[in-house]
């Protein structure tokens, strides 16, 4: 049994993090809700996945079977609705966390840990530069956003001690609750985006100071157009 706790995350760090550790494309394309089980076809790149979850008595259990590519598009062109996003995953000590920039059907940044027990969930304690916590609020689900669709989300404020905390993760420096046992990714995933800007052997370093700066000068502005005339 996997379990998930979702956060939101503000869309400049989304953008540095993808800059940073690159990001996978996925397309997600959902067949209609049904009582105790939800069916939904993914895309990664070049790999197929048709995904059922069903709720049991110990909760919800995921199976996943690869299928060709062609059947996957094949899928997506009858599912009820689809989410198109980049995901990209993040180290946090042994563990990882999935940073996911939904471009479609709307705009929305979140970032999900995934635990192997209800225990191993309960004692983290999210990092700073994560957003309010969603795992309970069902809007926030690819399924539903793909189905339902999503009104506003709340801004999420910008602050120093974010910020830093975001650094001091892409720099693999973090609090020592983070090196807990979270489950890993199922997958090898390929940054995609950092792949394709490599040449040779040569990759392509992020300067984080420069980096830090411009974030500094992003919370700046928006510090100053909440100001009152």
């Amino acid at each position: 049994m996997t379990v998930r706790r979702r956060f939101l995350l503000t869309p400049s760090f989304a953008r540095l993090i993808r800059r940073e550790r690159g990001g996978l494309r996925h397309v997600e394309g959902f067949f209609p809700e049904q009582r105790d089980r939800s069916s939904w076809v993914r895309l990664e790149e070049d790999r197929g996945l048709l995904i059922l979850k069903t709720l049991g008595t110990d909760g919800e259990i995921e199976d996943q079977t690869e299928i060709p590519v062609g059947h996957a598009h094949a899928l997506l062109d009858v599912c009820a609705g689809e989410v198109d996003y980049t995901r990209t995953t993040v180290p946090i000590g042994e563990a990882h966390a999935f940073v996911d920039e939904i471009i479609r059907p709307r705009v929305l940044h979140l970032v999900t840990v995934e635990f192997a027990s209800e225990g191993e969930a309960s004692a983290f304690r999210p990092l700073e530069w994560f957003g309010p916590e969603v795992t309970e609020d069902r809007r926030y689900t690819h399924q539903s956003i793909a189905l339902r669709g999503l009104d506003d989300t709340p801004e999420i404020p910008l602050s120093d001690a974010a910020l830093n905390s975001l650094i001091d993760t892409l720099e693999d420096r973090f609090p020592v609750q983070a090196r807990m046992a979270i489950n890993k990714p199922k997958a090898k995933q390929v940054s995609v985006t950092r792949a394709k800007a490599q040449t040779s052997a040569e990759v392509v370093q992020v300067n984080l100071d420069e980096i830090e700066q411009a974030m500094m000068r992003e919370m700046e502005k928006t510090l100053q157009k909440g100001k009152p005339e």
